[in-house]
């Protein structure tokens, strides 16, 4: 039961650029530890032998009986509430801060927590199991394979849980309530558009677009334009966030680049500004809407019979 709300806090401290208070709705996440502790009372009045007892049909007494199952079942429902309660919540504070961080930066894998999105799921199928498990015990079916499996799955879990948490970086954050910004337009349309060509200039003339480490706040010295009329540019005037503006940007060089030299498709990730391949594939997919080697090999073959022709 403590398993949820541990997780949901612990996503809460890692994404929060300050330190955070308990209290509040943080006593709801540990009500299911209570109730489970309070529904278990009576069936902790047993003594020792009472409880025995209740493993052979032959010996169980009835009223006991119905005590261990409404315990048990009661409990599982809690933990499957509670749980997805936390693990929920988690999902979505992770949704929002990697929302935040495409909001600030142009490559955002070590800052976005995508592993702990997928660490949520694994959790979420792993307790899933768990209550199966109890379910089936409760009507009386034995798998120890099964049940092996479930507890195997769940120290697995919970070990890749640490490992990832611990190798993620520390994360950097720029607050300057850019969020508020974009929701309350200060800015005319004609102050937006020349916002826009000036942020448009910076990322093609001076290739900032290549920069791997390309920031909202880097882009603001560059330019001279502050972060929140950047930002409001970007939301209220292209309608886009400062990651698939820059991405945009790094794509439309990487289609050149794939059309006009034989570099690898890795090579040209790293010259248009993506740390990686996976994430250059995805961002590539999303505005053009195939792979970059779907496209080059689209490209070449186009071009092929117009060289021929040339010839």
């Amino acid at each position: 039961m403590a398993l949820g709300p541990a997780v949901l806090f612990y996503t809460r401290s890692l994404i929060s650029p300050v330190p955070i208070d308990f209290g509040g709705r943080d006593w709801f996440a540990l009500l299911g530890s209570v109730l489970v502790i309070l529904l278990s009372l009576p069936f902790s009045s047993l003594s020792a032998e009472e409880k025995l007892a209740l493993v052979d049909p032959a010996t169980r007494d009835p009223v006991h009986f119905q005590i261990a199952l409404f315990t048990c079942s009661a409990a599982i429902l809690l933990f499957l509430a509670f749980t997805t309660f936390c693990l929920i919540g988690a999902l979505r504070l992770q949704a929002k801060h990697r929302a935040d961080m495409m909001q600030q930066f142009a490559n955002t894998e070590r800052v976005s927590l995508d592993w702990l999105r997928g660490m949520l799921f694994l959790f979420m199928g792993v307790w899933l199991f768990l209550a199966i498990k109890q379910a089936l015990w409760l009507g009386g079916v034995s798998s120890p394979t099964f049940y092996g499996t479930v507890a195997f799955s769940e120290m697995l879990s919970i070990a890749a849980f640490a490992y990832f948490g611990l190798r993620q970086p520390a994360l950097r954050f720029e607050h300057d309530d850019t969020a508020r910004a974009a929701r309350s337009p200060i800015l005319t349309n004609a102050h937006m558009t020349r916002i826009a060509a000036k942020l448009s200039g910076a990322l093609n003339t001076d290739r900032l677009y290549a920069h791997s480490d390309l920031s909202l706040r880097k882009l603001s010295d560059v330019t001279g334009v502050t972060k929140n009329h950047i930002s409001e540019t970007l939301s209220q005037h292209l309608n886009v966030n400062f990651f698939d503006f820059v991405n945009r940007r790094r794509v439309d060089e990487a289609k050149r680049l794939l059309t006009e030299t034989d570099e690898t498709v890795l090579t040209i990730a790293y010259d248009v500004g993506f740390n990686s391949r996976s994430t250059f594939n995805a961002a590539f997919k999303k505005h053009v809407g195939s792979t970059p080697s779907v496209y080059r090999a689209a490209a070449w073959d186009e071009a092929s019979p117009l060289l021929k022709s040339a010839e």
